[in-house]
């Protein structure tokens, strides 16, 4: 039986397959599908980043501030919370400024700062005539001013002021290792610990024995056999002694250049402790180091580097540096510097360096000359981070990579650089601010 006609041609139409038409509108829907799905995606991931870069800017940002203020709070702190007691002010009866006296040859105190000549220092073993810091052991006892507690630097290119930057610091630089060019630095002392409650003799000297009286509490006892160096303090009186030894609870003292002698004695009305001024006394710098990008794919921003660096900000205790965040391109200072008439004005570290002695209160008792003066009138601390999201988040427009920085707004691009000479790329960046009262001021 042959098919019928209409039966072959549905035959036909069945086994002829699309036209050319069905497939150019097949192509068409799924390009315009994928395109659809690839920009969703693009969408997505970029969305991703720039979540992703707020999130560790925020973050970097808060914890830097937090690690300073926990530092700044501290600064020039000795027992009782007070670096200088109080100065008088009109007829009031108060305590006088005062300042430890030192009665050891060497305090081994590391990066002092600017010394004679505005050279820099290892270590500070005592001071010079004219009050600056130097390596020569003392010949006799001295005031150890406050203005020794805090020393800022005001940076602008590679050049700091005053001159004399910490030693071990890197030279400044846009490759890995160096440290940031155009930010500031700042160097502050205090003293940590509970400290322990001591017995010793009125008027204690060489060979002299004070008996260290560990209370409930109080950190564990840290002194060692050997020499040393103890801070012995009521709140009033201050004393940095030499220690010949430490033998179960009794500190020997050793032997205080010129022969000079200290009380060790409390008078009942004040509590006497001791505290271990050789590993409790601390020298913490901060400043911003670069350090080379591991993403070898990342974009160089450096015009001596051929690979990505990273601004990162670095805490340095007592020599040894400690990486706190990566991101922070930028790090300045201000100081409200506190006048005799009680005014505070904030001024840039190089301010300060130019108006100390004509504004300075008057010096605690012992201290005969102390350059720089007008540090031990810090009364609050300013410190300015700029952070950014250390990963670049491509296509940024104009107004996200806008940023604000000591009430300045920038705008920027790409190849724009930085006060560091490093290219800003396509990056978003925040102002964070530490605003701390010095605690341990009393003017």
């Amino acid at each position: 039986m042959k098919p019928s006609p209409s039966r072959t041609a549905a035959s036909r139409a069945r086994t002829a397959g699309f036209t050319l038409l069905e497939i150019m509108v097949a192509l068409s829907l799924g390009l315009l599908l994928s395109i659809g799905i690839l920009s969703l995606f693009s969408s997505t991931s970029r969305t991703n980043k720039l979540q992703n870069g707020l999130s560790r800017l925020q973050e970097s940002g808060r914890f830097a501030v937090s690690r300073i203020e926990s530092d700044l709070r501290m600064t020039g702190a000795q027992y009782c919370s007070n670096q200088e007691a109080a100065g008088q002010r009109g007829v009031t009866p108060i305590l006088p400024v005062r300042a430890p006296q030192v009665l050891a040859d060497r305090l081994l105190v590391p990066d002092p700062g600017p010394g004679v000549g505005d050279t820099s220092l290892p270590i500070m073993n005592s001071l010079d005539a004219a009050g600056y810091p130097t390596n020569a052991a003392a010949t006799g006892a001295y005031a150890l001013s406050p203005r020794y507690f805090v020393q800022g630097y005001a940076c602008t290119g590679a050049t700091c002021t005053p001159a004399g930057l910490p030693s071990g610091l890197p030279a400044p630089g846009t490759n890995a290792g160096q440290r940031v060019q155009g930010s500031d630095v700042l160097t502050i002392r205090y003293g940590r610990g509970s400290g322990w409650g001591v017995e010793g003799p009125t008027s204690c000297g060489s060979g002299s024995t004070l008996q260290v009286l560990a209370r409930t509490g109080d950190d564990p006892v840290n002194f060692v056999p050997g020499p040393q160096i103890a801070l012995v303090t009521d709140c009033v009186n201050s004393s940095v002694l030499p220690i010949a030894g430490y033998t179960g609870s009794t500190l020997t003292l050793g032997v205080p250049p010129g022969g000079a002698t200290a009380t060790c004695k409390s008078d009942g009305a004040r509590d006497m402790r001791v505290f271990n001024f050789s590993k409790d006394f601390v020298t913490v710098t901060y400043y911003l180091a670069l350090r080379a990008d591991a993403d070898p794919d990342a974009r160089p921003n450096s015009p001596s580097a051929a690979t990505r660096v990273i601004p990162v900000l670095i805490r340095r205790e007592n020599g040894t540096d400690q990486e706190l965040v990566q991101g922070v391109d930028q790090l300045a200072f201000r100081y409200g510097v506190q006048d005799p008439t009680g005014r505070i004005t904030f001024m840039t570290a190089d301010q300060i360096n130019a108006a100390a002695g004509a504004a300075c209160s008057p010096p605690p008792a012992g201290v005969v000359s102390e350059p720089g003066c007008l540090w031990r009138s810090v009364r609050t601390i300013e410190a300015h981070l700029l952070v950014n999201t250390v990963n670049e988040v491509m296509n940024l427009d104009a107004v996200s990579r806008q940023y604000r920085f000591l009430d300045t707004v920038y705008s920027t691009t790409d190849a724009s650089l930085l006060p560091s000479s490093l290219r800003a790329g396509s990056m978003l960046r925040r102002e964070f601010i530490a605003h701390v009262s010095n605690r341990n001021f009393n003017f």
